[in-house]
């Protein structure tokens, strides 16, 4: 059997609805839903390129009155370890004084191992005069160091073979080696004047290989190349297209990337 409620008791729980369902009052949060599944991960970033500089006899010009030296620098797009002319994107000389004052500017490049100045590694380019005219920039001629370092090595791994290259007279090169992750040897002749071939003892994968190396103090340039798996030529000028012998600590690297 139903029952009604009184008019004024309906009108009165309807009133207490009203109160209750308008209160200004936040409720309780409720519990935070699930995570959702992790996105999907981004495609790797292209490899880094490295920086490269090529030193070269400037003849007295317009841009060095007194002759000097051009300095270009560029990214090895085509990763070949050769700065060629298109990759070249700024160019700096350093030029001689004066030749009353009987002084002559010289610059030397190493190799920059990885740490504090690079920490990819790079080139490091000391500049000064020649105060005793020994042909050589002493250590303490230098008057300003700049670095020209690679770029980030984070997406791209390598093993590489570094070390020190001298020669003199008519002499095959002798060499003190640095690093050898690569674990193989260099053996270099001397073809001619200026001229110097290295074969390794274990072939390399051309196409992943890159050659690093810097302009000794006795000469004004260096164009290395790699003839073949197991074989690389150095040809060290000291002049335009003279080729010379004698020299000390050519900083030369191979580096074969994974």
């Amino acid at each position: 059997m139903k029952k009604k409620l009184p008019l004024k008791l309906a009108s009165l729980v309807f009133i207490l609805l009203s109160v209750v369902a308008c209160s200004p009052e936040d409720g309780t949060n409720g519990l935070d839903g699930m995570d959702g599944i992790d996105g999907l991960d981004g495609s790797d970033g292209s490899d880094g390129l490295n920086s490269l500089v090529s030193t070269a006899s400037e003849q007295p010009g317009s841009n060095c009155t007194n002759g000097g030296f051009r300095l270009d620098f560029g990214l090895d797009v085509n990763q070949n370890g050769i700065l060629d002319p298109d990759e070249v994107t700024s160019s700096e000389f350093v030029c001689n004084t004066d030749p009353s004052n009987g002084l002559t500017s010289l610059i030397n490049t190493v190799i920059e191992q990885p740490g504090v100045n690079c920490t990819n590694g790079g080139y490091r380019l000391d500049v000064g005069l020649d105060i005793n005219n020994n042909g050589t920039l002493d250590v303490d001629e230098v008057t300003t160091s700049e670095y020209l370092c690679n770029g980030d090595a984070s997406d791209f791994s390598y093993q590489s073979y570094a070390s020190l290259i001298s020669q003199t007279g008519t002499d095959d090169p002798t060499v003190q080696v640095l690093e050898n992750s690569l674990n193989l040897t260099i053996t270099w002749t001397r073809q001619s004047q200026g001229i110097y071939l290295g074969t390794l003892d274990i072939p390399i994968d051309i196409s992943k290989t890159v050659i690093f190396f810097s302009t000794p103090t006795t000469h004004t340039g260096v164009r290395g190349t790699l003839e073949s798996n197991n074989q690389i030529r150095l040809e060290l000028q000291n002049g335009v297209n003279v080729f010379a012998d004698n020299f000390e600590n050519l900083s030369f690297e191979l580096r074969e990337y994974e």
